[in-house]
């Protein structure tokens, strides 16, 4: 994993760069993990404080008023490891600890002087640790510090020094100075300019546009303006620009702003956002700490900005003013998305093709859609208990005439009670969806001659039988959540059909072969049940007898003593039974140090694998050109033959995946002399050739140990419901598991790798999601190999997760590997 260096006047950083949010604000640094929504993974901060600030809390010492001041109020956190680390010249002081509410600490603090020390504070959710906590040792660890921290500390603002030093400044702001301060400045009204010029102006520094600026109609409208400083200096621009060139750019996304094919609208945006959601803002180039505030308005012809940039950080405003001209003829409205129906007031009927709309009145619905001949796409939206949704008691029979209609979406329709036979005489539409309904049925034809659909989605009506016929094309059918007791057999005959999605529904039985539809998502039980859902083996000649028993620890006497140990050091007598039965046998692998190619066939995570020499490199067809698979590990099955008896005794396992998206997997079994291996390093193969993006991880070699196994209790009942039902109470039991699975781990370190273990997952498990893909029954399946992200290779699949490889245990008794499913858990 590469690391990127961060520094303030008295101190740097080495970041890794799964850190994508980074903010150096006066001295301290702050490193984010963040994803979409607000939602984040970890963060870690490291800051300079004086000694000073910590007088107020408890405690003896400087490090214990330290673990003080990190206490939450309002939650509950439990001790998990107190160390000692050297760094810097300096021993370091370091707390990990867990909460209540699944999240973990690691807290550390080191002392440079009587008057200074320097901070750090990571946190990431609990189920991650074993990612995130080497990462914030490795930030940690790389701290150096220079320069004057007294100087430096008294650069920070007034406020700051009050809080640090527990003192009261005359200069310190009062509350009325504090509430003045915030008023933000009132933002002129933005005017055509009298001479026609253009101008970008940001804190009195003129900008010069770029010939890249556009504007474009497809949905809303997208104004892109670029510009660049002619004259960039770093140093004189760099508070505002962080390009190296000085080059930004403003991308804005405007909906409801239609007037007689003039954009015309005054829009305000708030620290980059609009609070409607209508709108939307992209900028590139700029300070990151610094986002726009003000009005984006729209007015004959021409797009203007008033109002500032503002540090999000310190109470800072840079003024921003642009006028730019648009090229309103080459506005193409037929691809513009009305959203409101006064928007239609002011524009040819015969332009608007695209009309989505949210709680309309059905009055005036009705008569606007009279005039729409020329409509492509409708969609409707109704809130739950709204007034206009209690009024939409009927679809608008003026929708029947609309000829060309290519889409027609009706959402939360809660007052309709029928759906009308016409919406079979729309024969262009190649969408359907009308959801939240009170209609019981629909007639047996109405979609039938409908050949251009693809796409339709009936969920959460009150459908009682499902439409017998369906026209050839459909390739998606959504009937969830309604009253349906069986599905006509002629939906298996549909060649085209890859998705069909018929969950919460009281059916009863099912027609033969529904089960060969590729995305069936039915309940698993019933598929059980109501389907042949039998595995017919990789080489579809059935299955053959396997001892199920060797998966299971307590048939290994040292596996079930370690058991044994654990449940008595933590307490878990009255679960022993039940414990028993689910503990897999399982081994475990930790990548250990950097492996230099320097023999062959050994297990090996990332790198490049030593294949067989008339075996060719995995590679997929990308628009005509071939493509790598990303390897994952090679496992020496000979050398783990003393820890379990499922794995083949002999030969090598490699495993790829054909990227980061699907994760087709590829599972290659060679079983012949290592001497006819040829080395990793003699591939000619670079990170060009691989198609995922994440290219040649770094290869390292591992210890491997045999381990008792156990899922994480949460969400995973399906693992023990039936067997010993008495497991279900240790789902509130989260410390207490967690103690348990620490008692059977094999390595000081935490194991990131595992044969035959337990996959941590939200919903389902890995054996499940191989049955709805492959067939068969959950416990059929195994765990060939789990893969979670791992620092040493630089593995980190979406969010720091985990891959895993699973086969029918038929297959591996076979040695064959050809049908193996792969599925990935996320954060």
């Amino acid at each position: 994993m590469e690391n990127q260096k961060f520094e303030t006047e008295t101190f740097s950083l080495l970041i890794p760069s799964v850190y994508t949010n980074m903010q150096v604000v006066w001295e301290s640094i702050r490193a984010a993990h963040e994803l979409p929504k607000s939602d984040y993974l970890s963060y870690a901060t490291t800051t300079l404080i004086p000694v000073a600030f910590f007088n107020e809390f408890t405690g003896e010492t400087l490090v214990l008023r330290y673990w003080e001041s990190c206490k939450h109020e309002d939650q509950e956190t439990k001790l998990i490891e107190e160390k000692e680390i050297q760094l810097a010249g300096h021993t370091s002081n370091i707390q990990l600890l867990k909460s209540n509410d699944g999240l973990f600490y690691y807290y550390a603090i080191v002392q440079i002087s009587d008057e200074f020390c320097y901070i750090f504070k990571g946190d990431c959710k609990i189920k991650n640790r074993d990612f995130y906590e080497p990462l914030f040792e490795e930030i940690w660890k790389s701290l150096e510090y220079f320069g004057n921290p007294k100087e430096a500390i008294n650069k920070l603002p007034q406020f700051l020094l009050d809080l640090y030093y527990h003192t009261e400044s005359d200069k310190n702001l009062d509350f009325d100075d504090e509430e003045e301060n915030d008023i933000p400045p009132i933002i002129q009204e933005f005017s055509i300019p009298e001479d026609g010029k253009e101008y970008w102006i940001i804190d009195d520094i003129e900008l010069q546009f770029l010939p890249e600026c556009s504007a474009s109609v497809n949905g809303t409208l997208y104004v892109n303006l670029e510009g660049i400083i002619p004259e960039f200096d770093e140093k004189k621009h760099g508070y505002i620009i962080d390009s190296y060139n000085g080059a930004v750019a403003l991308n804005f996304s405007l909906a409801q702003i239609y007037n007689q094919g003039i954009p015309t609208g005054v829009i305000p945006f708030e620290k980059g956002r609009d609070e409607s959601y209508n709108h939307y803002l992209w900028d590139r180039g700029f300070n990151y700490l610094i986002a726009f505030t003000g009005h984006v308005t729209l007015k004959e012809g021409w797009v203007g900005l008033t109002g500032y940039l503002e540090d999000k950080w310190d109470p800072k405003r840079y003024k921003i003013s642009l006028a730019k001209k648009i090229n309103v003829e080459e506005l193409e409205w037929e691809k513009y998305d009305f959203t409101l129906l006064k928007e239609l007031e002011k524009v040819s009927p015969k332009i608007v093709r695209q009309l989505k709309l949210k709680d309309p009145d059905p009055i005036e619905l009705r008569e606007e859609l009279h005039s729409l001949i020329n409509l492509e796409n409708l969609s409707i939206q109704f809130t739950n208990n709204s007034k206009e949704a209690e009024a939409f008691t009927e679809i608008p029979t003026p929708i029947k005439y609309i000829k060309n209609l290519k889409s027609l979406h009706l959402w939360g329709i809660s007052a309709v009670t029928k759906f009308p036979e016409w919406i079979g005489d729309l024969r262009e539409l190649e969408h359907l969806l009308l959801t939240g309904s009170k209609v019981e049925g629909i007639h047996p034809y109405t979609l039938q001659y409908l050949s251009k659909l693809k796409f339709c989605y009936l969920e959460n009506n009150n459908l009682e039988s499902a439409p017998k016929s369906i026209p050839e094309n459909l390739e998606v059918l959504h009937l969830d959540g309604n009253q349906l007791t069986d599905i006509p057999n002629s939906y298996t005959q549909l060649k085209n059909l890859r998705k069909l999605h018929i969950k919460n529904n009281p059916l009863k039985s099912l027609p033969s072969g529904l089960e060969n539809i590729p995305e069936l998502d039915l309940e698993l039980e019933k598929k059980m049940i109501l389907l042949d859902y039998t595995y017919k083996g990789a080489d579809n000649s059935g299955v053959i007898p396997y001892d199920d028993q060797i998966f299971y620890a307590r048939n290994d006497s040292d596996l079930n003593s370690n058991l044994q140990k654990a449940i008595k050091k933590t307490d878990f007598q009255e679960y022993e039974n039940g414990v028993s039965k689910i503990a897999r046998h399982a081994v475990n692998f930790v990548t250990t140090i950097p492996d230099a190619y320097d023999e062959l066939g050994n297990t090996r995570f990332g790198g490049l694998p030593d294949l067989p020499a008339n075996v060719n490199y995995p590679t997929v067809t990308i628009d005509e050109e071939k493509k790598g698979y990303q390897f994952i590990a090679q496992i020496n099955c000979a050398s783990i033959t003393s820890l379990q008896d499922y794995l083949p005794r002999t030969g090598i396992l490699y495993f790829f995946i054909e990227d980061q998206q699907d994760f087709a997997p590829k599972v290659i079994y060679y079983d012949g002399e290592t001497d006819h291996l040829k080395s990793a390093k003699e591939l000619n193969i670079d990170e060009e050739f691989i198609y995922d993006e994440a290219g040649i991880f770094s290869p390292f070699k591992a210890d491997s140990a045999k381990c008792v196994s156990l899922p994480s209790f949460y969400n995973d009942e399906h693992y023990y419901e039936n067997i010993a039902p008495e497991l279900k109470e240790l789902e509130e039991k989260y410390d207490e598991t967690e103690a348990l699975q620490e008692a059977l781990s094999p390595f000081d370190t935490k194991s990131s790798h595992g044969s035959n273990s337990y996959v941590f997952k939200q919903h389902d498990s890995p054996e499940i999601e191989a049955v709805n893909t492959l067939k068969g029954k959950p416990e059929e399946w195994m765990v060939l190999l789990r893969v979670s992200s791992d620092n040493n290779p630089g593995f980190s699949f979406w969010d720091a997760g985990e891959i895993y490889f699973v086969i029918h245990k038929s297959d591996l008794a076979k040695k064959d590997f050809s049908n193996v499913y792969c599925g990935l858990e996320t954060s």
